[in-house]
């Protein structure tokens, strides 16, 4: 298959891009506005906040805030409240979301067991598995579900990537990556033979995405989070180019 082919080599493009764009992934930042999110973790009664930062780096809980690929940690400042990996959840969500590039719409995830027993905590499902990511900080294969992915409820494939690498999470020895479908759609546009959508994702398919990330990242000589920007920027570069009927720069957009 030509996933697994040695032959499938990352675009010059890509190569030029990493190599001339110093690898400051965590300097990411996008602006979220925290009104709407903290309303929304009131109205569901979540008993937390989350926060951001003003323009000179200081920690802000109201209005437009910037939030950093950087804050999203364990333990990072920018969640006030208990739950405190819940609250990380969420802020990867409202990172996501607010990122110009990617796909994520803006919600809130519903996090609560729906087939909780009476008298249980309907988010006890949810937080025993941020727990184990962030402490054991591996991924596990489970048969419990048909696509390997251990049930997280409301949280879907994108999402759950973020925090996982938000946590250092790995899979077989690989630090595990975002994926995004506009990243996705340029690897198939490159000729990765795999089914474009992210939300269908099993875990064995994000493996072999993996594998493929870290493999271009070696071959380059990079960070693999510097090669799934690159793919989400590229589409994003193609799709202006589409627009406007203009051919912007092809390597360093």
């Amino acid at each position: 298959m030509h996933h697994l082919d040695e032959g499938f080599d990352p675009p010059e493009a890509c190569a030029q891009w990493c190599r001339a764009y110093p690898p400051h992934v965590h300097d990411e930042g996008v602006t979220v506005d925290l009104d709407w999110w903290n309303r929304k973790l009131e109205v569901r009664e979540h008993d937390l906040r989350l926060r951001g930062r003003d323009l000179d780096g200081r920690i802000v809980d109201k209005g437009q805030a910037i939030i950093q690929r950087n804050d999203l940690r364990d333990g990072t400042d920018l969640v006030d409240g208990a739950r405190h990996r819940l609250g990380l959840l969420f802020l990867c969500a409202a990172w996501n979301s607010a990122h110009p590039g990617r796909r994520a719409r803006r919600h809130l995830p519903d996090v609560r067991n729906p087939l909780t027993p009476e008298g249980r905590d309907p988010l006890e499902k949810i937080e025993t598995q941020l727990r184990e990511w962030a402490v054991s900080g591996e991924l596990i294969t489970t048969t419990a579900t048909w696509s390997g992915w251990p049930d997280t409820p409301g949280v879907g494939v994108s999402l759950r990537a973020v925090f996982m690498w938000a946590v250092g999470v790995t899979r077989n020895g690989l630090r595990t990556q975002l994926v995004d479908q506009h990243g996705v759609s340029t690897l198939i546009h490159e000729g990765w033979l795999e089914e474009p959508p992210v939300g269908g994702f099993t875990l064995r398919r994000y493996d072999r995405y993996l594998e493929l990330l870290h493999r271009w990242a070696q071959q380059i000589g990079t960070d693999p989070a510097l090669v799934e920007m690159w793919l989400v920027r590229r589409w994003n570069a193609r799709v202006q180019e589409a627009r406007s009927g203009a051919l912007s720069e092809p390597t360093l957009f």
